[in-house]
């Protein structure tokens, strides 16, 4: 009886895996994403009552578990300098859920471009039937999960280790004065705060993988469109003009649409990546001088877990610039590569077709060969030569606070 039953288990959790993975919206993780934290509740939820209730109990939750933070990071400067340790612990947790927060709400400052990005990306989606079906969907779901899984192996933490307890969830003073329902409440709270600010983090690093891998899916098709721009045509003259006049007017509008769409985009992807670079350097910095410092702990080894992602992230982010790059660059050679200067023959009957089509070509391998321009706060291009300097940034400044320990 029991195997039967077993079976029947495992062949539903695999129906239910392989729906999952089924690409239904390419975005729907992310929107998702942003409703559990109380972000933004896109209009699809807004018509069920019960998950309108959800976002605003999430909000205020999320908002709750902040404050308690501060609280925490206030009361450990009072005891300073017994505790400094406690102080410094609690003071970048502040720190990184700030972080969390500000990234969180440059999202909600430039949702409007993000939605007008994510629509376009939809629509080429659904135009696209060529494209291998799930394969760019798939890559961003797992990243979700893994770090909504990370989420749930910190709560298994909590609930066997009596040394993370307490370190990371020890009640405040003031608010224990305040009674036994407080007390409770402070720890179904804290009980509830890796996973949810989890998905906090997992808001930005979701969005900006969906958004980066769909301009990179999008800008490979364009990509692939140019190498077929000779594609269906015939010996007859008129015939090889009309075709190529076709192809080369839907590609070079798709072209200009993904740039215009990228050019309106760009204010977010600066200001993202500004504040996810220069604070992943900070959090390192700083993490690994408290690891360094204070010998390992479990709460080490959880926040050694986190500093990783960050490093992570910064550089996963570099290669989707790269990558992007490197596809912009292949439409160039792409168009160098064409055998255009000797399929197009001038001819007096088709002198004006001849230079439409030339400059057309031309205008755009000329596009092609420069940059992106997808820059860190407008200082510099994001790239793996970026991320070098966030390594060498990261270092810098934790021997400057190695110094200053020294010092003291």
């Amino acid at each position: 009886m029991t195997s039967p039953r077993l079976a029947g288990v495992a062949s539903r959790l695999r129906r239910s895996l392989a729906r999952l993975y089924t690409e239904r919206d390419f975005f729907r993780p992310y929107e998702v994403l942003l409703a559990l934290p109380g972000f933004h509740l896109v209009d699809d939820f807004r018509r069920s009552g019960w998950k309108r209730t959800l976002f605003v109990l999430s909000r205020a939750v999320q908002l709750f578990q902040y404050a308690v933070w501060i609280d925490r990071f206030y009361m450990a400067l009072c005891e300073v300098p017994g505790h400094a340790g406690k102080a410094l612990h609690y003071g970048n947790t502040v720190g990184v859920l700030t972080m969390m927060l500000v990234r969180m709400l440059v999202v909600r400052w430039y949702l409007p471009d993000v939605q007008c990005l994510m629509a376009y990306l939809r629509r080429q989606r659904r135009l696209a039937a060529d494209r291998p079906p799930g394969a760019t969907y798939r890559k961003v779901l797992n990243i979700a999960l893994t770090f909504q899984a990370i989420g749930l192996a910190d709560r298994a933490v909590f609930c066997f280790s009596r040394t993370y307890r307490e370190e990371l969830y020890k009640m405040p003073a003031n608010l224990v004065a305040l009674g036994w329902p407080m007390v409770a409440l402070l720890h179904v709270l804290s009980f509830d705060f890796a996973s949810r600010w989890a998905a906090a983090y997992n808001v930005s690093l979701t969005g900006m993988n969906s958004i980066m891998m769909g301009l990179y899916d999008e800008l490979a098709d364009i990509a692939a469109e140019y190498g077929r721009l000779f594609h269906g045509r015939t010996d007859a003259p008129d015939d090889f003009w009309r075709c190529l006049e076709r192809n080369l007017v839907r590609t070079v509008h798709r072209h200009e649409t993904f740039l215009a769409q990228l050019a309106r985009l760009k204010p977010f992807l600066r200001t993202t990546f500004v504040v996810m670079f220069y604070s992943a350097a900070l959090f390192i910095a700083l993490g690994t001088f408290m690891i360094t410092a204070n010998g390992t702990s479990t709460y080490d080894v959880i926040l050694s877990g986190f500093l990783f992602a960050l490093l992570l992230e910064c550089y996963w982010c570099c290669q989707l610039v790269d990558r992007l790059n490197d596809v912009n660059a292949h439409i160039g050679k792409t168009l160098y590569g064409l055998e255009w200067p000797t399929e197009l023959r001038y001819t007096e009957s088709n002198a004006g077709r001849y230079r439409q089509a030339r400059s057309s070509l031309l205008i755009m391998m000329s596009k092609a060969q420069q940059s992106l321009g997808i820059s860190c706060g407008g200082m510099f291009e994001m790239s793996s030569e970026a991320f070098a300097s966030l390594v060498k940034m990261t270092y810098t400044m934790l021997m400057f606070l190695r110094d200053t320990q020294n010092l003291a």
